[in-house]
């Protein structure tokens, strides 16, 4: 296969040619997460792919006024998340990397939230698309910030279950004041 950042490419082949490299990634192709974290034309790609699975959920939830703002969001949350990723992995866990190279096949692996256009079955489907791209992302922390299996994991375990010890928490607040004002309170 050709180089995606070859002039002669026309961006139709171009885009191709990321998605097929971005579906490498998430097959946990190392040798294409590295291709990717060195490739500077995978950034843009790599944000087109991010917009494209905004596109996907809005889709697949019947949300048209999410067509323009569901590609904005997930591009903010993908840079929010990345970071996060990036801070963890360089200050509690000593790992060496660089934010672009490593922003470049997580972005890529966005590409598995495009199973999310399937209307009715946006959220199983987004779920199991989430878990995937978590182990992903374990194997993109490892490759490139050289951190151990244990400590990759630690780095993509911590902000999922600080999301979800946030979901339970303000979740049973949120039911706890709907029982308490049905009842009067």
């Amino acid at each position: 296969m050709t180089e995606p950042t070859e002039t002669k490419q026309n961006p139709v082949e171009s885009f191709v040619d990321y998605v097929q490299d971005a579906l490498e990634i998430v097959q946990f192709k190392t040798g294409q997460i590295d291709k990717t974290a060195k490739d500077e034309g995978a950034f843009v790609m790599g944000m087109v792919i991010i917009a494209l699975s905004g596109i996907a959920l809005a889709i697949g939830r019947f949300d048209f006024p999410g067509l323009v703002f569901n590609p904005v969001l997930a591009v903010v949350f993908a840079f929010i998340w990345t970071g996060l990723l990036h801070l963890l992995a360089t200050l509690v866990f000593k790992g060496e990397g660089d934010f672009i190279e490593f922003f470049r096949p997580i972005s890529h692996a966005y590409v598995l939230l495009w199973a999310m256009v399937i209307p009715f079955f946006w959220f199983p489907l987004g779920m199991i698309a989430g878990l995937w791209a978590a182990a992903v992302c374990v194997l993109i922390v490892e490759r490139i910030y050289g951190l151990d299996r244990a400590k990759a994991i630690a780095t993509v375990a911590i902000p999922i279950g600080a999301f979800l010890l946030l979901l339970f928490v303000f979740g049973g607040m949120m039911l706890f004041w709907l029982m308490m004002r049905s009842l009067g309170w």
